[in-house]
């Protein structure tokens, strides 16, 4: 049990909810008429933190009917007994909070027990403080006189309910809502409804990116509720989010005149006895800036990141909660095995500290044991190879133990593969294992249609008949039927497919359902007549992002027994999650209720079959570990530990970062600094660093300072530097990352809570603060400018200077937000040393991308007189007589912003076509506003060509590689460089990180406009020694096959003494499809070639004819050989025509074929031949026997997919050898 008293736990609560800072009320400005959510510091409003939000403020507390006292401040024995009564109110959540500690620590974490992962059990779900959502109510009474009054005297405040372990609260007022119509002012009454959370009582860093649903609860039969949605980070200085006008206006005008007399009127059915009734849902992320604890908050821990794993991590948590799996894992011997390539000892290892630890595991050494470089660990990998790869390899490991059959025993399931005759009485059969399904999701609504798919019958008829043998070729059906499912069924969601369209691999982002319980029972053979095969949810493995990039996370049901306790698993976080979280968010499809979701969604489903769920979550307890496995795991803890040991008392100290404000320093690190924000960020790791100890109080770190800087105590003020967001009010995205001096460090003297540690304030381990500095004024002494934090604010200056064309930075001032600009003109020309009546233009630095004029006249507290009242805003300005429509501080902002390093490299794998021209890099500075003409133009002079032969790639978000998507002729003409290389969202652009971005292009043999007027066709090339490269041509789409030679010809390298003629040859390239079909008569049309190869199956191969098979008489044709190993459909290498001659025997044909393919005598005996007939061996041929071939001649006429070939049975020793055709490196085990 953990060391904490209830005694500490109620002085926590103490702090908490009793001495938080008063933060003083301030009456709110003009109010916008938006109907957009918005917080209330945007709206001048002041409002207070959970505790004292009650108390200072003529006001009821809806939950308790208690007048609040505001007339006089509370005397020191009023403070004393209100002190006294929140201690006692706060002693049952501490009770609460106590007991859910304990639980914590004694709860079994093996995954099986009868609530696994649960903080709290049975109907304790709402006491759990870290759920991810929850349901607030708020009942406002008296309401008409709550309508009569001020935002500043009847806030309402709803009783604090935790999610995420945060508090949160609703919050409502009345306001007064100020309308402008043909330059007449007019106020009118409005309800504001806002969502509060305060985070913790001195944290300044946090953050919780919430969504939620406001209701005003109707209150009468066929009325309904009035529902508004808000979706938010909420953060120190927006800790509400709502609506200022609650009730929507219709064609500019609300409901009635008066918002509020909406809600009073009866017949609108929102009011009952004078009372309305308020309610929010809020479903909330797991929290930032803040020590999240995932086996307190959630049960579990995750594994930490390598940086591309998360697919790795994904699979590693679905295993570890296959108990079953688990446990045998943990059997296989180790005891001898190598420590460094031992992949079974790795995976123990992991399991053993999932199972043990309390914070997130690394998976280096697992990693390590698989063979993987670090470099291998950046690959991101496909999650279902890795699954089939791992699983075989462990397979393997526990072949002669006593697990060996654990993995088969899970996993394996039996189905029959069937052709059944239509006419006759025949029918061919095959029983075949699996250990996972492949199901079908394109155009399928839902896992039972893509069982429907998978299980559909296939007519065979026409040239696709089946031989029957003695009945010889009959129409028949061919399908699958289910024998037996698994205990364990994964279904891998076939979303990457061909797109034959874009002639590329994309990801399928439909909407695709699956069930929490699957009935398979029809699909089984025979299955009306067994018992219900039900299976029940278990995993759903989610993937963000696109073909060539992303990330996964696993959501993992860990109460399988009882009432679903879904969790989030996204690597070292792991979060509560609800049903709709785990299972329907991840669908996939458009949902306008969930933003930026469209490429998120389920890739992999595990199921436990509903009957066998005890025997696979059976539990995992201590003893189930091996006594060898725990010493060697705790022996290496303890090695760990020693190591750390130095780390670990430099843990004792924060380490602060000094940035000074002083004029000497000013002109050090910030007076040459002329980018966005106040510094470069890089100089951090330059300025002075000091050591301070975490139980440091405030009033001793100013000594500190103090002393370290030969400073009075009263002539210096401490910031800390806080980066954070700022949302666009139109489409409410995030900017980029600001770094500003906002958050003042107020001494101990200063503050509700004397005492205050700096661990307590700062709760990072790296902090950056700002020394604030007084400066002497004209030779008198030195004072710092005045601040009350109640209304002033601190701003920092930058003046441009329009005849350099730079800007410089001038120091900072304390602003009154009641005053206006105009009124401290004269304070900021004396700083830039300008004449006093010089007119200034002013503007608002909001980000690197975000810049906005501001007028000198409105007081900088009313609406949108600035996008954020806090301090460290930034004000920019410049001379009024010397700003012009081409040079001014605007422009100069935007140009900085848009500018961007460049290099442009060729893309060599764009049509999969040899550079046979190499350019050097194009590198230089261009802006992510031009178009692709001017980057084609730009790129054209660097290499010395045309414009009009620069084709250019899409670059994919995720790894910054280019794309298998080239820009369109449409897209030439709209898209700009910002889209090219996919610079939106959380990608855009950022100056300050001063990347040089990389675009691709081809230079083309055609023009960039007969794009569209011609077919891309990739082609194989094979060469005199069969060996394949891809070329692309571009033969028109009016042309025939002879004008696809013709273009392929340019590139083709033929052999010294060849004929010079080149055939198209129709061949497959998957390993079940590994032959040639047809050679393509030269007038066959270009679109019928382009339609047979428009999928991954088949392809077109360019090859020089061999002078023997120029001319094919009579008696004569070209016999396709290939290669296959064992099983026709496992076919490998590379496929051919040899010319037989009717009557020759197997004996010459084999010679011929020995000298073609360059194979030894000895290694030739071991082939086999074979005559293949509808991928079936039909027979096996004796080399020493005369064979009459003329049957295959007549039998070429068949069909092609019938057509008999030549098949060569012997053993493939180049596997992966046609790394040309493969898109993905594959993942290989190697211990």
């Amino acid at each position: 049990m953990r060391s904490c008293t209830v005694a500490a736990l109620i002085n926590r609560f103490y702090v908490e909810r009793v001495h938080r800072p008063q933060v003083r009320l301030q009456p709110p400005s003009l109010v916008s008429q938006s109907n957009q959510p918005c917080g209330l510091r945007a709206l001048g409003v002041m409002t207070n933190d959970i505790g004292s939000g009650d108390r200072g403020r003529n006001m009821k507390n809806s939950d308790t009917d208690e007048e609040l006292d505001t007339v006089a401040p509370f005397t020191q024995e009023q403070e004393d007994k209100e002190n006294t009564r929140s201690k006692m109110n706060i002693l049952k959540a501490v009770a609460q909070r106590a007991h859910h500690e304990e639980q914590m620590d004694t709860s079994d974490q093996n995954g099986a027990s009868s609530d696994p992962g649960s903080p709290v059990s049975g109907d304790a779900e709402e006491d759990d403080p870290y759920k991810p959502e929850a349901t607030l109510h708020l009942d406002i009474d008296h309401f008409s006189e709550f309508s009569r009054g001020t935002s500043e005297t009847h806030q309402r405040l709803s009783r604090p309910v935790y999610v995420r372990g945060l508090p949160w609260r609703i919050l409502a007022m009345p306001r007064e809502q100020t309308r402008v119509n043909m330059d007449r002012r007019t106020t009118a009454r409005a309800f504001g409804f806002f969502l509060q959370c305060n985070g913790e009582a001195e944290a300044i860093s946090w953050s919780c990116t919430a969504s939620a649903v406001l209701i005003v609860l109707s209150q009468k039969f066929g009325i309904e509720n009035h529902v508004r949605r808000i979706n938010h980070t909420f953060y120190q200085k927006e800790n509400d989010w709502g609506y200022s006008q609650f009730l929507p206006c219709e064609n500019g005008n609300c409901l009635q005149d008066n918002d509020l007399q909406t809600l009073l009127n009866p017949d609108n059915g929102f009011i009952k006895d004078d009372t309305i009734k308020l309610e929010v849902t809020v479903m909330a992320d797991a929290p930032h800036g803040v020590q999240w604890d995932s086996k307190k908050h959630a049960g579990f821990i995750g594994l930490k990141n390598q940086g591309a794993t998360c697919y790795m991590n994904s699979i590693l948590q679905t295993f570890f909660f296959t108990n079953m799996l688990r446990k045998a894992v943990y059997q296989m011997p180790t005891e001898n095995d190598d420590p460094e390539t031992s992949v079974a000892l790795a995976m123990q290892r992991v399991f053993y500290e999932l199972q043990k630890s309390d914070k997130p595991v690394g998976t280096k050494k697992l990693t390590k044991s698989f063979g993987w470089d670090s470099v291998e660990s950046f690959h991101q990998h496909d999650v279902q190879e890795l699954c089939r790869v791992l699983l075989d390899n462990l397979e393997n490991k526990m072949a002669g133990t006593k697990v060996k059959n654990t993995i088969p025993s899970l996993f394996e399931g039996k189905m029959k593969s069937y052709v059944r005759c239509k006419n006759v009485s025949f029918e061919s059969n095959r029983e075949e294992s699996f250990y996972d399904l492949q199901l079908n999701i394109k155009g399928k609504a839902n896992v039972m249609e893509s069982f429907d798919d998978y299980t559909a019958t296939e007519t065979l008829d026409g040239d696709n008949k089946y031989d029957a043998g003695e009945f010889g070729l009959q129409p028949a059906e061919k399908g699958v039927k289910f024998i037996s499912f698994p205990p364990v069924l994964h279904l891998q969601l076939m979303r990457f497919q061909y797109d034959a369209q874009q002639d590329a691999n994309v990801k399928i982002n439909d909407r695709f359902e699956f069930p929490a319980l699957l009935n398979l029972n029809k699909f089984v053979e025979d299955g009306d007549q067994k018992e219900p095969i039900d299976f029940v949810l278990h995993a759903v493995l989610v993937h963000s992002g696109d073909f060539h990039g992303g990330h996964y996370v696993v959501f993992i049901n860990t109460n399988m027994s009882g009432p679903a306790k879904w969790c989030k698993f996204d690597d070292d976080v792991v979060s509560r999650a609800s049903v709709r979280d785990a299972i329907d968010s991840n669908y996939g499809g458009d949902d306008p209720e969930l933003p930026g979701k469209s490429f998120t969604n389920a890739y992999m489903l595990v199921y436990i079959q509903k009957s066998r769920l005890n025997e696979v979550l059976c539990p995992v307890t201590e003893e189930d570990i091996p006594r060898h496995l725990r010493l060697r795991f705790e022996e290496e803890k303890s090695a760990d530990a020693k190591k750390k040991k130095e780390k670990m008392e430099a843990h004792l100290f924060t380490e602060v970062i000094q940035l000074f404000c002083c004029q000497v320093i000013l002109e050090e690190y910030m007076f040459d600094y002329n980018g966005f924000d106040l510094f470069d960020p890089k100089i951090l790791d330059d300025v002075q660093h000091l050591k301070v100890e975490k139980k440091m109080t405030i009033d001793q770190l100013y000594s500190l300072f103090a002393k370290e800087f030969h400073l009075q105590e009263d002539s210096f003020r401490l910031w800390q530097v806080q980066e954070n967001t700022v949302r666009d009010e139109r489409s409410n995205a995030p900017s980029l990352n600001r770094l500003r001096p906002s958050a003042l460090l107020k001494r101990d003297s200063d503050r509700a809570n004397a005492m205050n540690t700096v661990d307590a304030v700062l709760e990072s381990d790296r902090n950056i603060i700002f020394l604030e500095v007084a400066t002497d004024s004209g030779g008198s002494a030195a004072v710092l400018p005045a601040y009350n934090e109640a209304h002033d604010m601190m701003f920092f200056l930058k003046y441009y200077d329009a005849d350099q064309r730079q800007t410089f930075f001038s120091g900072h001032i304390m602003i009154n937000c009641k005053s206006t600009i105009r009124a401290h003109v004269p304070q900021i020309l004396e700083k830039v040393h300008l004449p006093l009546g010089t007119e200034l233009k002013f503007y608002e630095e909001i980000a690197p991308e975000r810049m906005r004029p501001l007028c000198m006249d409105d007081v900088l507290s009313q609406d949108h007189a600035l996008v954020e009242v806090i301090d460290g805003a930034i004000l920019v300005f410049e001379r009024a007589d010397k700003s012009s429509p081409e040079n001014n501080a605007h422009m100069y902002y935007t140009h900085k912003y848009n500018t961007m390093l460049v290099e442009a490299v060729q893309n060599p794998d764009g049509f999969g076509t040899p550079l046979t021209e190499r350019f050097a890099p194009v590198q230089g500075e261009i802006s992510q506003n031009w178009t692709m003409g001017q980057v084609m133009q730009w790129i054209a002079n660097g290499i010395g060509c045309s414009a009009d032969r620069i084709l250019l790639w899409k670059v994919s978000q995720y790894n910054e590689k280019p794309t298998n998507n080239h820009i369109s002729e449409h897209e030439m003409r709209v898209c700009s460089v910002k889209d090219l290389l996919g610079l939106t969202g959380p990608h855009r652009h950022d100056p300050r990180r001063q990347k040089r971005y990389r675009i691709y292009y081809t230079k083309m043999p055609i023009p960039v406009s007969d794009l569209e007027r011609r077919y891309k066709m990739r082609l194989q090339c094979m060469d005199e020694k069969m060996q394949i490269s891809e070329i692309t041509v571009f033969p028109p789409r009016s042309g025939n096959v002879q004008s696809i030679l013709s273009e392929a010809q340019r590139e083709f390298r033929f052999s010294q003494n060849g004929t010079k003629v080149l055939r198209l040859v129709y061949t497959g390239q998957v390993s079940h499809a590994l032959r040639v079909y047809q050679v393509f008569n030269n007038e066959l049309s270009a679109m019928e070639v382009y339609s047979k190869i428009g999928n991954s199956t088949y392809a077109a191969r360019v090859e020089e004819v061999p002078e023997d098979e120029l001319t094919v008489r009579a008696g004569e044709y070209l016999l396709p050989v290939a290669h296959f190993d064992k099983d026709p459909s496992r076919m490998f290498g590379v496929p051919f025509y040899i010319k037989v001659i009717n009557g020759e025997t197997l004996h010459s044909v084999s010679e011929r074929i020995r000298k073609k393919l360059d194979v030894s005598e000895k290694e030739f005996e071991k082939y086999k031949f074979a005559i293949i007939l509808n991928n079936r061996v039909s027979k096996y041929l004796d080399k020493e026997n005369v064979v009459n071939l003329n049957e295959l001649a007549q039998a070429h006429f068949t069909g092609l997919v019938s057509a008999p070939w030549l098949g060569l049975d012997h053993m493939n020793k180049s596997r992966g050898t046609r790394g040309s055709h493969t898109t993905e490196k594959a993942i290989v085990i190697h211990n």
